[in-house]
């Protein structure tokens, strides 16, 4: 089977780097497009202070948006250097960033609106403070609700 059009969801770990590079060899064989594309959530995220009441509830939206930005400009770097070593494969790469809430609804839509034919998703996300755009268990969710066949790289 060939595809046309790989979604790889990113988030900066090793295992999302390995899933680009298998979607990049996957892609240079069928010429297929890839969309990388990053969530960026920070609904979980608790301001230092927060939880002795010790941050204003504004000052906790301002800090959110902060982080929000932040790694936003991260994510824009991270995807212009893997669709720079994409194209120099050969392969042409686009980039999505979304805020959003929900990791795994945001992946299956954008695979929905991008008709992706093949998801490939790293095992395990990022940790700690990067759980901001992390993957983790999301691969399994993927696995399980998607309409197009899913790999998943250890």
């Amino acid at each position: 089977m060939t595809y046309q059009r790989i979604l790889v969801p990113f988030d900066g770990s090793k295992h999302s780097k390995k899933a680009l590079s298998h979607a990049a060899q996957i892609a240079r064989s069928d010429g297929a497009i890839i969309y990388l594309c990053t969530i960026i959530t920070t609904q979980n995220v608790v301001p230092p202070g927060a939880l002795l009441g010790l941050v204003k509830e504004a000052s906790r939206g301002a800090l959110q948006k902060r982080i929000t930005y932040s790694a936003k400009i991260q994510a824009q770097k991270e995807h212009s250097d893997q669709i720079k070593i994409c194209e120099r494969l050969g392969v042409r790469a686009y980039s999505k960033i979304i805020i959003s809430g929900n990791i795994a609804q945001e992946i299956l839509s954008m695979a929905a609106k991008k008709s992706a034919d093949l998801i490939v998703i790293g095992s395990q996300g990022l940790h700690g403070v990067a759980k901001l755009k992390s993957l983790g268990s999301v691969s399994r969710k993927i696995s399980e609700n998607a309409s197009c066949p899913v790999l998943i790289v250890r």
